[in-house]
């Protein structure tokens, strides 16, 4: 058996010694042999554990030793055919939850249709995906619905009203079964993988910190455990009434704005990019919004989520769209240092923060973005 360790910080080398004795992986792939290889991958967010071993008379092995439970693929080669850099390369995988325990993975002939024993974490998944399928079937069930329906139809502004009547009622029956399931076990991890599933771009931080904070502390203390705690941290940061987190990006010609120049006027952080076409959708909004009430002490300071490569599209629509007001980027995309900051996963995004630098709403768009605006302004020349 291979061991190898990518590391990906510098920081990590102590993390990159061999594994010790902690789970056991024993595979049985019908009769495959040299050169089949076998590969067990673990991806964090700093680093990619990768393990391979050849494949004898159908048999490989698996040891090594987890501090929690993470997602992992194991990863069959079934010749000896080479990566081509252009390409994808052709594995044939399967899925699995990774936890310090003795677990057979058996299958006929393709290790993504393979049955995993012996482990309580994978056996956990199982019954919950079961649990949830049947819901989860009836989203399928509308797609099918919709796809059936002659063109007429389907252009039907009531027909798909009430579409989307029925999407939202399923998704608050997935919402309850979940929410459901975590309450019930607090001491799974499977609760934890169904908690984080939750935290959308939206989601309502206290409530969800109450819940997590139920989790057992084994759990919450995990790997996944520590990244949800901190996603729930960071969205605190961006709750109505919380001081907004400054920051200094350049604009279109170089020169540093800062968040905290706009201190004493109302101020709309637009998160937004230039191949992101609900953004640019919404800009004439913005436009109007801006137009009706900059002369009363309102600003919108745009941030493109676009990378360096596209600055020239960015500027083109910055152009296109008669967007006057400041716009700034660092231009590393979603790495974009202000929306890690605000924890921005989806575009269009905005926040609006009051003349003393505190946020009081977010997410406004279309008619909810001019009614905010008119409230504030009412009465004032």
């Amino acid at each position: 058996m291979r061991k190898t360790i990518l590391c990906l910080l510098a920081g990590m080398a102590p993390l990159c010694l061999a594994a010790q004795t902690g789970y056991t992986i024993k595979g049985q792939i019908g009769k495959l042999n040299k050169p089949a290889k076998a590969f067990l991958l673990v991806r964090y967010t700093d680093r990619v554990d990768l393990d391979s071993t050849q494949i004898v008379n159908g048999k490989f092995e698996f040891k090594g030793k987890m501090d929690s439970p993470m997602e992992a693929h194991l990863r069959v080669r079934h010749d000896a055919t080479p990566d081509h850099p252009s390409k994808m390369s052709t594995y044939d995988v399967k899925p699995l939850l990774l936890s310090n325990e003795a677990i057979s993975v058996t299958a006929k002939d393709s290790i993504s249709k393979a049955v995993i024993t012996g482990s309580a974490l994978n056996a956990e998944n199982d019954k919950v995906t079961a649990y949830l399928k049947p819901i989860y079937g009836k989203y399928e069930a509308l797609n099918n619905e919709y796809r059936e329906q002659p063109e007429a139809k389907k252009q039907d502004q009531a027909y798909i009203q009430s579409l989307e009547v029925r999407a939202k009622a399923i998704e608050k029956e997935i919402l309850d079964a979940k929410l459901s399931y975590i309450e019930k076990n607090p001491n799974q991890h499977m609760a934890l993988m169904a908690f984080s599933s939750l935290l959308g771009p939206e989601f309502d931080v206290l409530a969800m910190e109450k819940i997590f904070l139920s989790l057992n502390e084994n759990i919450r203390t995990s790997y996944l455990g520590k990244q949800v705690g901190a996603k729930i941290a960071t969205a605190k940061k961006t709750l109505e009434g919380v001081e907004a987190a400054d920051f200094a990006q350049p604009d279109v010609d170089g020169k540093m704005v800062k968040l905290s120049d706009y201190r004493g006027k109302y101020v709309l952080i637009d998160f937004w990019a230039s191949w992101c076409a609900p953004c640019r959708r919404e800009n004439p909004n913005l436009v109007k919004a801006y137009d009706q009430y900059k002369s009363k002490g309102f600003e919108i300071l745009g941030v493109s989520m676009d990378k360096a490569s596209d600055k020239a599209k960015w500027l083109k629509a910055i152009e296109d769209d008669k967007l006057t007001w400041k716009q700034v980027a660092d231009l590393k995309g979603w790495d974009n240092e202000a929306g890690m900051l605000y924890e921005v996963k989806a575009i269009p995004m905005n926040f609006l923060i009051n003349p003393e630098g505190k946020i009081i709403a977010k997410y406004l768009r279309g008619e909810e973005l001019s009614k905010k605006l008119e409230e504030i302004f009412k009465g004032k020349p």
